[in-house]
Parts: C-alpha cells; sequence; structure tokens
C-alpha cells in the first residue's frame, strides 16, 4: 500500500525554466538530479472528479491518492477551461492538448450541421462490435486531431499504447488515432469489449478473463461503508430524499439480488458502485501483465478512464457519504494498483497523472438548507415558446417554414426541407436568443454568430467559444444561472456548465520527473498532454492549446531505436 506525509512537499525553483508562471508553496532551490525516463505512463482519469475531494477527505487517505497528493506535483487550480463540461469533451481535451473547438469533440453526442444529424462523439458505423456486430459501432473516428498516444507512436513505434474504461467513449478518446488496443466494459454482458477498428478478434488474455466472469462475482453483493459511522459526519444525513430515485438512498446498497443469474439488468447496475471500478483496474492489471507494459526502456502508455465515480456522483450528490465512502475505497484501490506497478515494472519506473474530465453540481436541495440561492429549471414551458417562436416566424414569412429543435449543447435549428436565408437565421438567431434572456434563471445566451465572430468578453463567454465548433454547435447555446439545474424532478445532480464546480479538476503529475509541491497558477486541462510529453521526452505539435507545466526535472529524450 502506498503511503506518504505531507511534510514531504517540495517544489524547485529551477522549473522556472520549464514556463513556470504563478505561485507555489514550499519552494527551494537545491538542483535535482536528472531522472532516468519511465517505463510506463499511466494516465488515470476520473469521471466527475471535483478538485476539492483531494483536500476534503485528505485525513482519510492512506493509500493511492495520497501517494499522489502529498508526492506528486499538484496543481491545486486546474480547470476544464470549455463550456460543455461532459465526459466526451473532458477525455479528448486531456488527450489532445487542444479545446473541443479544435479536437471538434463538442459534447458526448452533437448536432452535425452539415447531415442535419445528431451524432455519437464515439460513434462509427464502418467499426462493429467484436462480438456485437448488431450493436452501434465504435471507432474515433469523430476525433478530429491526434493524442498523445499517437505523438509517442511516431517517435517511438515500439511503444505502445492502450486505453481502458467503462465508458466506452472515455476509453476511445483517451486511445486515439493509433492505440494498440483500447477496451471498454459491455453492460449488457460484463464483459470488456472493443471494435473491428482496432483489431479482428479478441487476445487470448482478454477471452480468458471474460469467461472467467469477474463482473458475475458482485451478484448478490452489498456495497457497505468501508470505515466505522463516525467516518462520515464531514457528509450529510445517510436518508437524502434527493439521492438517487429518492427510495434506495441509504447503505447497505445490495448489487443485484441474493438469489437468482446475472442478467442484463445486474450488469448495467453494477457500475454504479465501487465495483465498477475495482473490476476496471482487475482488468488493467491483467493487460499491463498480457501485454508487457513497462518491460523495458521504451516508454508505454496506459489511459484509466475512472468512470464508476460519474455514475456515484450523479446519483447521490458531492456531499453523500456514498460519494465519500467512493473516493475512500479509489485510495484504497489506488494503493493496490501501485503497489502492483511497483512489484511488476518498480518503484520509481512509472509515472502517473490524476485528473478528471469535469466536476458536478451540488444538489440544489442541499444548498437550499444551507441558505444558498439553489434551483431547479423546468424547460417545459420555454420549449413550448420557441416552437410557437418558430411558427410565428414562419406565418410571417421571416422563415420559410417552422424549424425542428434538436437539444443538444444548446438550441439547434432543422430545416430538413427549405432552408432559410442567412440573413433570415441570424436575425431569427437573435429572436431566440433575446427570447431566453427574457426568461428567469437564464444568464446567458450566445447566437452562433456571436460564437463564430468572437464577439464576447469574459470568461464564461471564453469557455462557450472554446466548446464551439462551426459544424457541430447549436443555433443558440445558454447558460443557466449559477448552482440551477435543468429538469423539475428533485432528485439527483449533473454537470455541464462553465461554472467553476464543473470545470474545477484535480491535476496531479508524480513519478520520474517530477518534484513534490502544490502549485497555485490558473492551469488548464489542456496543459496535460504537452506535460506527459515532456516527462516521455518527445516533442507534441506545436498548434497546441496548451503547454508544458513545471512539474520538475527535465528528462533525456526516449531511445528511437
Amino acid at each position: 500500500m502506498r503511503t506518504g506525509g505531507l511534510g514531504s512537499i517540495t517544489l524547485i525553483v529551477t522549473a522556472l525554466a520549464l514556463g513556470c508562471g504563478g505561485g507555489t508553496r514550499n519552494a527551494q532551490t537545491t538542483p535535482q538530479p536528472r531522472a532516468a525516463p519511465p517505463r510506463l505512463a499511466v494516465v488515470l482519469v476520473v469521471d466527475q472528479m471535483r478538485a476539492d475531494y483531494l483536500d476534503r477527505f485528505a485525513d482519510q487517505f492512506t493509500g493511492g491518492l495520497n501517494w499522489l497528493r502529498s508526492e506528486g506535483a499538484r496543481f491545486s487550480n486546474a480547470h476544464q477551461d470549455h463550456a460543455r463540461t461532459e465526459t466526451a469533451p473532458g477525455h479528448a481535451t486531456l488527450s489532445t492538448g487542444l479545446f473541443p473547438s479544435h479536437h471538434g469533440i463538442v459534447g458526448n453526442s452533437f448536432y452535425q450541421r452539415s447531415t442535419q444529424t445528431r451524432e455519437y462523439s464515439a460513434g462509427d458505423s464502418t467499426s462493429p462490435l467484436i462480438g456485437f456486430p448488431d450493436e452501434a459501432g465504435r471507432s474515433p473516428a469523430p476525433l478530429l486531431t491526434t493524442t498523445i498516444g499517437d505523438w509517442l507512436k511516431e517517435v517511438s513505434p515500439a511503444s505502445k499504447t492502450y486505453s481502458v474504461a467503462i465508458k466506452d467513449r472515455s476509453a476511445i478518446l483517451m486511445g486515439g488515432k493509433r492505440p494498440d488496443g483500447v477496451y471498454w466494459y459491455h453492460s449488457n454482458t460484463g464483459r470488456w469489449i472493443t471494435s473491428t477498428y482496432y483489431r479482428a478478434a479478441y487476445p487470448a488474455w482478454v477471452e480468458t478473463f471474460n469467461n472467467a466472469q469477474h463482473a458475475a462475482a458482485y451478484f448478490g453483493r452489498e456495497w457497505t461503508l468501508c470505515c466505522e459511522e463516525d467516518a462520515y459526519a464531514r457528509s450529510r444525513e445517510d436518508a437524502f430524499p434527493a439521492e438517487a430515485d429518492g427510495t434506495h438512498t441509504t447503505f447497505p446498497h445490495l448489487m443485484g439480488q441474493t438469489n437468482g443469474e446475472p442478467g442484463r439488468r445486474f450488469f448495467t447496475a453494477l457500475p454504479n458502485s465501487p465495483f465498477g471500478t475495482e473490476l476496471t483496474l482487475a482488468f488493467a492489471r491483467q493487460l499491463i501483465a498480457n501485454e508487457g507494459l513497462g518491460t523495458d526502456s521504451i516508454p508505454d502508455i496506459v489511459f484509466l478512464g475512472v468512470s464508476s465515480a460519474d455514475y456515484v456522483g450523479h446519483a447521490y450528490g458531492p456531499f453523500s457519504r456514498e460519494v465519500q465512502d467512493y473516493y475512500l475505497r479509489l485510495d484504497r484501490y489506488l494503493g493496490e494498483f501501485f503497489s502492483y506497478l511497483d512489484a511488476h515494472i518498480g518503484a520509481g519506473r512509472y509515472v502517473v497523472v490524476l485528473s478528471a474530465d469535469h466536476g458536478v453540481a451540488v444538489m440544489p436541495e442541499e444548498l437550499t438548507r444551507r441558505g444558498v440561492e439553489a434551483g431547479r429549471f423546468d424547460p417545459g414551458p420555454l420549449v413550448q415558446e420557441i416552437r410557437q417562436l418558430g411558427r410565428s416566424a414562419a406565418e410571417a414569412g421571416e422563415l420559410p417554414t417552422a424549424p425542428e429543435l434538436v437539444f443538444n449543447g444548446g438550441i439547434a435549428l432543422r430545416f430538413p426541407d427549405r432552408p432559410p436565408t442567412s440573413d433570415q437565421l441570424t436575425a431569427f438567431r437573435s429572436r431566440l436568443a433575446d427570447l431566453l434572456l427574457s426568461k428567469p434563471h437564464i444568464d446567458q445566451a450566445y447566437t452562433y454568430e456571436e460564437l463564430l465572430q468572437g464577439a464576447g468578453a469574459g470568461l464564461i463567454f471564453d469557455r462557450h467559444l472554446r466548446s464551439f465548433y462551426p459544424d457541430r454547435s447549436a443555433d443558440v447555446v445558454l447558460n443557466l444561472t449559477e448552482n440551477y439545474l435543468t429538469g423539475t424532478t428533485p432528485r439527483r445532480t449533473t454537470h455541464g456548465s462553465p461554472w467553476d464546480y464543473d470545470t474545477h479538476v484535480p491535476l496531479v503529475f508524480a513519478g520520474p520527473g517530477t518534484v513534490p509541491g502544490e502549485h497555485l497558477e490558473y492551469t488548464r486541462t489542456v496543459d496535460m498532454a504537452p506535460t506527459l510529453a515532456r516527462l516521455l521526452g518527445i516533442t507534441p505539435p506545436d498548434d497546441l492549446d496548451g503547454r508544458a507545466l513545471p512539474v520538475g526535472q527535465s528528462l533525456p529524450p526516449i531511445d528511437r531505436k
């Protein structure tokens, strides 16, 4: 199990040579020795991990999160600096060093203007799933650029890159265009799968893992608190009606049933617990062992998407006992995983990056009882007003026909038969934005033209601009007032806004080439890929949105032989 003390935190001033531009704590000037390059880079992306979790539960961490927090170069003011804070754009931004406005993954799905269709961020009909040919195909085809794994493969073809996550879009968009393998969880069967984009058949070790039915082993198991009751005093009471379905809100949580056989319903529900993460890391250990990652001086990369954190967070919210217990378990799971890497690769021979694709909002019901203005916005009446606005414009000859509405990252206007002129569309978009801004709890509304021309200012507009890709963005995007969520059912929580509670995420680098310390300057997740590239001794593309961060020692370039 990994352990570490906060007293060892230091930060070298010589890191300024790597581009340090902000404040730090515990600085010192002792030169650091040149470190050996890592054999393996492990990129951990915890889905929906708020940055404050690293501090709120810090005194209870004893394993992997404790090691990362105390022994890593920690950037405590890091942000997913775009507006549409969802899983797909968050993972793609981390892996590419580009904003959605450049890598093209503006949301989990998006409205493609040129084809007037809704597209999935990892969809590809030409790449069927191996073993499940009737289901929708998957590949990185919608991703418009390369990732750090692709950069490594270009300069070091012998390097291996793999990506694993429960969510297909998480694994695929981290893995990039030329990985050696990408695997995700099949929620109907509990198996780990891939598509023909990556290979023609499963390796024997994957078949062996799946045939062992590791997912089914959790059937009938209970998710109970991993610590004593008083350890959860910092979280709210266990019974909170805004959680989950409003009924099953207290521990223990039963996985499946106590009798019968596991089926589709069970396999779909399993990731909604810490056991989904335990299963992911078990598969990752088999991948590392069977694919020989980190066994020689040529660096490899494995991306691990920790997807279950998102399912737990949506259902129970950031101040629940379930979320606290999840992160205490994640700390233990990662401690065991790092101990495995120590034994099989060697302590000090691998580098770990920790970040997240987005944060999450506190449940409005929790905020209001703390005296904070918050609520849930019912979009139903507004949708009817928008439709009436379209019908009135068509009747007045201002549009050729009333538009169909597609709600995807905003409001997209679809004209399948007779498209409007450019002037007509511009005028209607402006009227639509005015309507939105007239409603309570809508803070901002930006038209396609405003974003296309960059005709705005301020943090929120800039984040929307970084989420704007012309062929994949809505006609009008809107921003709810801070602490307001869409929907009327007083349960669960979500993310997706440009407010800091959705953008503020952890960013930590630990291992060879890093020096422990907390960096206070404003940083962005587009900085992850160029920073890891420097640690691996490779030169990233020169047109990135991100920059290499001052994590510590410089490393020699990799041996490209």
